[in-house]
């Protein structure tokens, strides 16, 4: 009997199905896991790994935490490559993904690498299961990631596997075929397909979540990161936003390549680009009024809450001051004045 093997595509997600198998959430006689996010960078040569190295510092520039240690993704690899080749004609295997490029492309770069073994090869997609909720109130969710399911549930989950026929299986193995003779600096998951993109691809996602006036990097990327389909990964993200910022799309104040020390805004340069994209541009605008209206109603209760205070020392002062001289030092009108006396 062959054996049972779980593939993932992130190192966070293979914890989590480290401790489902522990906790018997599910079953597996090996779990393997490629840390590389194969969605973005040049592929064109994988087994030296030279280019990848150039692209992952390329990420990092001054923010070491975002991206992984060279010498840990490139140990990675060795690992994956042995994994890979002790797998056996009949051996079952079930690749995890979801609505996330990254777990895609690792996936059909794996099921490249496989292409040659009689496995029973199964597709897991977490995104095809709506979760509700309901503490509290119901909630429907759904994951974009196998990164996001708790390990208890992950037996749940696997009950969408689903056997990739043979016809699927050519198909997939001819789309990473086709992206590693195109070799582009970014991949996505268009109309049920990995294909190649520009690099600017996600610009006017980023630029209509940038206000004209200085933010904090992290809000927007943190913002854009959340609303972005299908899921992209937070190194490729400031990258971009760092390009955006070279292209004069964006300004930034504070310490460039920093996230956390970044001020940014959109640019006239931006805007102009923008505009070429009818929704973003109008979902920039509605965002930019939504802004106005409520700092419209902060500064309207700000206002209110002077008022109260201008009430409040009226009153104390009716007893000791005529009506003029309290007017004139509170700011209230004489008018003002006299009905609050009425109302004593």
């Amino acid at each position: 009997m062959g054996k049972i093997i779980h593939i993932v595509f992130s190192e966070s997600a293979e914890g989590s199905f480290k401790q489902a198998i522990k906790i018997k959430s599910i079953v597996a006689d090996k779990l393997i896991a490629l840390y590389d996010n194969l969605s973005n960078g040049v592929i064109n040569d994988l087994t030296d790994l030279k280019s990848r190295e150039m692209w992952w510092n390329e990420l990092n520039g001054e923010e070491n935490y975002i991206y992984y240690d060279l010498n840990d993704i490139t140990e990675n690899y060795n690992k994956f490559y042995n994994d890979i080749s002790e797998i056996n004609d009949g051996d079952i295997v079930y690749l995890w993904h979801g609505h996330c490029d990254r777990e895609i492309c690792g996936m059909i770069y794996t099921l490249h690498l496989l292409k040659a073994k009689a496995i029973n090869a199964y597709i897991v997609n977490v995104s095809d299961k709506i979760v509700e909720n309901n503490h509290g109130m119901v909630v429907q969710i759904i994951a974009s990631s196998a990164t996001e399911i708790v390990p208890k549930k992950l037996g749940v989950y696997l009950k969408l596997a689903r056997k990739i026929e043979r016809d699927e299986y050519n198909d997939l193995v001819t789309q990473w075929t086709d992206l590693l003779k195109e070799n582009s600096l970014l991949r996505s998951y268009v109309n049920g397909k990995m294909v190649s993109i520009s690099e600017d691809y996600f610009d006017k996602d980023i630029l209509k979540f940038t206000d004209k006036k200085y933010m904090k990097a992290s809000r927007i990327f943190c913002e854009a990161l959340a609303n972005i389909e299908p899921r992209i990964t937070e190194a490729y993200m400031f990258w971009r936003i760092k390009e955006l910022v070279r292209l004069g799309k964006m300004s930034f104040k504070g310490k460039f390549g920093a996230i956390r020390e970044m001020e940014i805004s959109i640019t006239d340069k931006g805007l102009e680009y923008l505009s070429g994209f009818h929704d973003s541009m109008n979902f920039w605008n509605e965002r930019k009024r939504a802004n106005e209206r409520k700092l419209g109603l902060i500064d309207e209760i700000k206002q209110q809450g002077r008022l109260e205070e201008r009430v409040r020392i009226s009153k104390n002062l009716l007893a000791v001051l005529d009506g003029e001289t309290i007017a004139d030092k509170t700011g209230l009108t004489v008018v003002q004045v006299r009905s609050l006396k009425e109302q004593e």
